[in-house]
């Protein structure tokens, strides 16, 4: 039955291939003497309106550059991974960031640090430093589409009415991680309206949370961060995970579910209606997520929110930063033009209303620092309080830590054994010790080092 499915599979991909190649070959005859590129991405129905607009505006910037854009909404990586097969990669891609750097090292990705060397309008160092995808000092597959990193979204209505001062918006200001669970437990009620810490509470009919708190892994490795760990020990020779500062920070977020009663365990999380919804209805009053949960929280003009910067443990304020890159295939037979789009793409003012809208943050530095750009995207709409310069902006630039996928060799591997071991953590059936000591060997078994040893993590 497994092999039909797969025999499906490989036939729905060559079916979406050859449509690519007649639907590319067309454009060609068309326009002889103009090039056409073939770019894949996914997203949704807003990412692909507004990757739309921006492919147009390309058209009518480079006249002699026409885009063949194939989204690609489900099954990504395995369709992209067969078009590579077949010898039918696109010109330029958005890419699963599990795979990006380890087929950088394999040949398959042109070095975007090799193209910037020679070109007159961007710069290395006009980026962001923590979004590449290098695979050693001098390579690099690309960047984050877009920026991305985590705070709390919070129901101000909410704090106002329990009496207590919201989060705080500045990294300075933030939290220990006692504070945090002190907030959330007053904030957290069951159906009699008792507090956790009242007598006779009752955890089984909890009525409204304190906060949602995932459990993928960038969203308990930003406390191990700033727990003082690491996925992996510096040397890269095995998984750091088992060291304390990295399993307690793991069980911390865990008893957020088991042991104070103030966030909703993944079994009851599926009863809680996404971001937007869960703190509009009260649901719950915190939520630490992406930013571009934003895009939603804006767009909800009944609710009341606002952002804070996420709690801290033992060691400094640590925020996360993640996102897939995009690359350029080195198979193109224009990296001249796959060069241009990717800068195209690259720049701000080409996903403007993304931005705008909440769902991506900028790639360049100016974005950051100049008081006219900052003016066109984060300020003076819905999706970006006067909070955000703070909460969200300033955290990452001065705090951001990427996630192990960026650098970590096998990561998907390691991944893979990791998150089903902790399941029974975030249960409460085992701790997160007993799991992660558990898988040790099978993990190290799997473990490679890193990409770019300049930057271990």
């Amino acid at each position: 039955m497994k092999s039909y499915l797969k025999f499906l599979l490989s036939l729905s991909v060559l079916l979406l291939i050859s449509g690519m190649v007649y639907a590319g070959g067309g454009k060609q005859a068309a326009s002889e003497g103009t090039v056409t590129l073939k770019f894949t991405y996914w997203g949704s129905p807003v990412e692909r309106q507004a990757v739309e607009k921006a492919l147009a505006a390309f058209e009518r910037n480079n006249p002699g550059i026409k885009v063949d854009a194939q989204h690609i909404p489900t099954e990504y990586l395995e369709k992209i991974t067969a078009m590579v097969a077949a010898d039918m990669a696109p010109d330029v891609v958005y890419l699963d960031d599990t795979v990006a750097t380890a087929w950088g090292t394999e040949g398959k990705l042109v070095n975007v640090y090799e193209l910037l060397q020679n070109d007159t309008e961007l710069k290395r160092e006009d980026f962001l430093d923590a979004i590449w995808y290098k695979w050693s000092a001098n390579a690099a597959v690309g960047t984050n589409t877009a920026l991305e990193t985590a705070a709390i979204f919070y129901n101000k209505d909410m704090f106002t009415a329990a009496g207590i001062a919201p989060p705080p918006a500045r990294a300075e200001d933030a939290w220990t991680w006692d504070q945090f669970v002190r907030v959330a437990k007053q904030l957290t009620l069951d159906n009699t309206g008792k507090h956790p810490d009242d007598p006779g509470f009752n955890p089984n009919n909890i009525v409204q949370y304190g906060v949602q708190w995932g459990t993928s892994i960038w969203e308990w490795m930003t406390m191990v961060y700033s727990n003082g760990g690491r996925f992996l020990k510096e040397d890269g020779s095995a998984i750091a995970l088992t060291q304390p500062a990295a399993y307690e920070a793991i069980q911390k977020v865990a008893d957020l579910m088991n042991v104070h009663h103030v966030a909703p365990s993944p079994v009851a999380a599926k009863s809680i209606p996404e971001p937007s919804t869960a703190l509009m209805t009260k649901r719950v009053a915190m939520v630490m997520a992406g930013q571009w949960v934003l895009l939603d929280l804006g767009a909800n003009t009944g609710l009341n929110f606002d952002i804070g910067v996420l709690p801290k443990m033992k060691n400094n304020y640590v925020t996360i930063v993640l996102g897939a890159p995009t690359a350029i295939f080195k198979s193109t037979k224009h990296p001249a033009e796959s060069w241009k789009l990717f800068k195209w793409l690259a720049n701000p003012e080409s996903s403007l209303d993304l931005m705008q809208g909440g769902l991506w943050m900028p790639l360049l530095k100016n974005w950051y620092t100049d008081e006219t750009l900052i003016a066109r995207w984060a300020q003076g709409n819905r999706a970006h309080p006067p909070s955000y310069r703070t909460a969200v902006m300033d955290a990452a630039m001065k705090y951001g830590m990427p996630v192990p996928v960026y650098n970590v060799k096998n990561y998907e591997k390691i991944a893979n054994i990791i998150n089903p071991a902790l399941d029974p953590v975030w249960l409460g059936e085992r701790t997160a010790e007993q799991a992660l000591r558990g898988i040790e060997s099978q993990a190290n078994r799997e473990v490679n080092g890193f990409f770019d040893t300049s930057r271990n993590y």
